[in-house]
């Protein structure tokens, strides 16, 4: 198992979800449903953000303020929207991302300067 930089507070439910790399995005309109912020050495900070859009499409953007960083944005392909009131409620939780999503943030956050 490769090791994790990033910690997630759930593990990743069983998906065949898939991510597509898009040109950045405005969520005008769309509703935050998760966000997070890591915080690391050297006073680097990355940050991944999600909407839903009103046709139930996912976008992400992995973001940074480190001027080194390029920020990444992406649609989410095959999330099982039956398995989603919990992004309905109040508080942020990890529970519902899927591991494709997850290796995604971690390797743009290795490639950001971390490591």
């Amino acid at each position: 198992m490769k090791s994790q930089i990033v910690n997630w507070e759930s593990v990743a439910p069983h998906s065949s979800a898939t991510i597509e790399e898009i040109d950045h995005f405005n969520a005008r309109g769309m509703k935050p449903v998760y966000g997070r912020g890591d915080v690391f050495p050297r006073y680097r900070t990355f940050h991944m953000d999600i909407w839903k859009n009103k046709y139930n499409r996912f976008y992400i953007r992995f973001w940074s303020r480190n001027s080194d960083t390029d920020w990444q944005s992406f649609e989410v392909i095959g999330i099982d929207l039956d398995s989603l009131t919990v992004i309905d409620k109040k508080e942020s939780t990890d529970v519902w991302i899927p591991q494709v999503v997850r290796d995604a943030y971690e390797e743009w956050v290795q490639c950001g300067g971390y490591i």
